[in-house]
C-alpha cells in the first residue's frame, strides 16, 4: 500500500478510537447522573436535561368495563395511544400506554381518577450523557465514511480498494447501528410509557341472617365442636 495511504488510514482510525475512549468517559458519568435524578420531582422536566419518564400504577376498580374504556379515552385524548394490553378475564387488565412527555403528569392524574390507587411509582431516568455520547460518536463516523470515500476515490492498486472498501462497511455498520440507538432514544424522551393493571373490586358478600332453627344449628355446632376440641 502507498505510504501517503496507510498514513491516511492510521490517522482516521486513531481520531475514531480516540472519539470511542472519551465517549465511554461520558457514558459513566450519564449513569450516576440519571441514577440521581430519578428521584426528582416532575418539575426536573424543564431544567434542560433529557429524561425518560415512565410511571407503573396498580387500580381497584370497582366496573372493570367501564375503568378500561375510560382511562384508554383519557390516554388517547392526550395524544396517546395503547402500546401493550393483556386481558386476564375478568379478575385484571393490563395496559401499557405511551404519551406525550407533555402529557405526562395529566397523564398521571387521568390514571389516578380511573380507580383506587393500590400502588403507585414514578422514574425518571437521565439519558442526556448518553444522548450527547452517541449523537458525538455518529457525527464522527459520519465524516470518517465521508473521508474514506473520497480516500477510496483516490486510490489506484485492488489491494487499496479493498482494504478501503472494508473499512467503509465497518463504519457503516457502526452508524446504522448509532442511528438505530438515536431513534429509540428520541422516542423514548419523547413519549412517556405508563404501566397500568386494573384489578376488579371484590364483591362484598351480604351478612348472613339466621332464623330461629339457624341459631339452634350454629349453638348445636359450637357445643360439638367445643366438646372434641378445647384450644387450637
Amino acid at each position: 500500500m502507498p505510504q501517503w495511504i496507510y498514513l491516511t488510514l492510521c490517522l482516521l482510525l486513531g481520531s475514531l478510537a480516540g472519539c470511542s475512549s472519551a465517549g465511554g468517559d461520558r457514558s459513566g458519568a450519564g449513569a450516576e447522573s440519571a441514577e440521581a435524578s430519578a428521584s426528582a420531582p416532575l418539575q426536573g422536566k424543564s431544567s434542560g436535561r433529557l429524561l425518560v419518564w415512565t410511571a407503573s400504577f396498580t387500580l381497584e376498580v370497582a366496573d372493570m368495563d367501564k375503568a378500561k374504556l375510560q382511562l384508554s379515552q383519557r390516554m388517547l385524548a392526550l395524544g396517546g395511544y395503547v402500546e401493550e394490553k393483556s386481558d386476564n378475564g375478568d379478575y385484571s387488565q393490563y395496559f401499557v400506554f405511551r404519551v406525550p412527555k407533555d402529557a405526562f403528569e395529566t397523564a398521571l392524574g387521568g390514571i389516578e381518577q380511573s380507580g383506587k390507587v393500590l400502588s403507585r411509582h414514578v422514574k425518571a431516568e437521565d439519558v442526556t450523557e448518553q444522548y450527547v455520547d452517541v449523537e458525538t460518536r455518529l457525527n464522527n463516523n459520519r465524516a470518517l465514511r465521508d473521508r474514506l470515500k473520497d480516500l477510496l476515490g483516490k486510490a489506484k492498486s485492488v489491494q487499496d480498494i479493498l482494504q478501503i472498501e472494508t473499512e467503509l462497511n465497518r463504519i457503516q455498520s457502526e452508524i446504522d447501528s448509532m442511528e438505530a440507538r438515536m431513534r429509540v432514544l428520541k422516542d423514548q424522551i419523547q413519549m412517556a410509557t405508563l404501566k397500568v393493571e386494573l384489578r376488579q373490586q371484590a364483591e362484598e358478600k351480604p351478612p348472613t341472617i339466621y332464623g330461629p332453627l339457624g341459631y339452634v344449628y350454629k349453638g348445636a355446632e359450637w357445643f360439638i365442636t367445643k366438646l372434641f376440641i378445647i384450644r387450637e
